[in-house]
């Protein structure tokens, strides 16, 4: 009896002591932990005991006629290198425009079948970036111009921003009149062009690119594009180069300023002055293709990777920007700058270490592989802009860079002075011609010379 008695006890002790936890820790247990690690209770901010349930509505579908609008202007700046381009393009999404309509409709600041006025002002070819090109387009606002009195106007760099990738910025915005439009109303634009300048000549290459400066027809300096363009006459009102503010003693910019530009001006020019500071041709030589009318020689583009459309300029626009939106596109650019900076003191490093390691080296082949060697800074055109074999993006300059290697390292076997490849450097006067203005009209199809002769019965 006793022994029944005893069990029954501890039955009873162990029933009681398990409700008793049970009771009390239970809610505290199965309730979801915040972030920080506490319960989800009024420490954490959120209900303590309630669950609260998201009711399933239909989302309200935006009007845009519902609220006030403006049309506005607003300043892009980008990253070129990511992207396919500014303007939109059927073959493809990855464009500037692309993701800056999308973020528009995500932010509702136009309909969500798009803007019905939108004007670009600088059309940036695959690579090349931008610090201030612009659109014009009709977006929401906070109130009618006529309204009475005014409420504070919409953050637009601010809410863009938020639904745009970081590496495109919208870096300022100003209410324009409903005639003004991006593209025609812009009186000027201004590119730099980055590039290293160990081994250039960069005094010739200045006295070389002050002969730009003016009135001209930079026929010779451009991509032809005759079922749009037939007048090749352009004001260049400034032009000329200077050391960065970042790294003067090795980074040198080429900036121009000029009413408008044709079609690859300033990287065809850019290709003419890389020459000039090489040796391989006298400044002399843009004066005489500035005169030589239209016979352009047949030479390559420089790489548009580091050319930048530095600002478009516009009468009376005054810029606006939040103070929260500068700081933060601020704080990204300096991160950007310090990560790459990292990058390329990594690779710099490295290299050296390699000289380092090997310097005096003999291969199975007898050659010998020195610390310094000689720069041949006319055959290496990639010591003045680079090429980033990280990213996979450069896969077509790799191919042209390799080639080249091979051809400098053969180079570098013979001296300085050794020959590049088998065949002479050309003057750029002594090359074959491009075709020229009527030679490419005669050569268009039927639908282009359709658009030919449409686009000259307007002028």
């Amino acid at each position: 009896m006793f022994f029944l008695f005893f069990l029954f006890s501890v039955f009873v002790l162990i029933y009681i002591h398990t409700h008793k936890h049970t009771e009390l820790e239970t809610p505290y247990a199965t309730m979801p932990v915040a972030p920080n690690g506490l319960s989800v209770g009024d420490d954490a901010g959120g209900p303590s005991t309630k669950l609260t349930r998201k009711k399933n509505r239909e989302e309200r579908p935006f009007l845009f006629a519902n609220y006030p609008s403006r049309k506005v202007a607003i300043r892009l700046a980008y990253h070129g290198h990511l992207y396919d381009g500014l303007a939109k393009q059927e073959e493809t999404s990855n464009t500037v425009e692309a993701y800056v309509v999308a973020a528009l409709k995500h932010v509702r600041l136009i309909p969500q079948d798009g803007p019905s006025d939108l004007a670009r002002c600088g059309r940036t070819d695959k690579g090349v970036s931008a610090l201030g090109n612009a659109f014009s387009l009709t977006v929401r606002a906070s109130s009618w111009p006529t309204d009475s009195p005014q409420k504070p106007p919409l953050d637009y760099c601010a809410m863009l921003n938020s639904a745009l990738p970081v590496t495109i910025r919208i870096v300022g915005w100003a209410y324009v009149d409903d005639s003004f439009d991006a593209r025609f109303s812009c009186v000027g634009r201004t590119y730099r062009y980055y590039f290293c300048h160990r081994g250039l000549n960069v005094k010739a290459m200045g006295d070389a690119a002050a002969r730009l400066k003016g009135v001209h027809n930079f026929r010779n300096f451009c991509k032809t594009d005759v079922v749009n363009v037939s007048n090749y006459e352009r004001d260049v009102r400034s032009v000329g180069i200077f050391a960065s503010e970042t790294l003067p003693e090795l980074v040198s910019y080429f900036e121009i300023h000029a009413n408008s530009f044709l079609y690859h001006q300033i990287r065809c020019t850019m290709e003419v002055l890389f020459l000039v500071g090489r040796g391989l041709e006298d400044p002399e030589v843009v004066t005489q293709l500035l005169e030589r009318g239209d016979r352009k020689p047949v030479y390559p583009l420089a790489d548009g990777t580091p050319l930048v459309l530095w600002d478009c300029h516009f009468k009376n626009l005054q810029w606006n920007i939040s103070k929260r939106a500068f700081t933060a596109v601020e704080h990204e650019l300096q991160d950007i700058a310090t990560a790459l900076f990292l990058r390329a003191s990594v690779a710099n490093s490295m290299r050296s270490q390699l000289f380092t390691w090997y310097n005096g080296h003999t291969d199975a082949e007898g050659k010998t592989i020195v610390a310094q060697p000689s720069e041949v800074q006319a055959a290496d055109r990639w010591s003045v802009t680079g090429c980033d074999w990280t990213d996979k993006r450069t896969h077509a300059n790799m191919r042209v860079r390799r080639h080249d290697l091979f051809a400098l390292s053969k180079q570098r076997e013979h001296g300085a002075s050794g020959p590049l490849s088998s065949r002479p450097y050309t003057k750029l006067l002594e090359r074959e011609t491009e075709r020229t203005f009527d030679e490419e009209v005669e050569a268009l199809s039927q639908k282009k010379r359709a658009r030919f002769e449409s686009n000259m019965e307007k002028k």
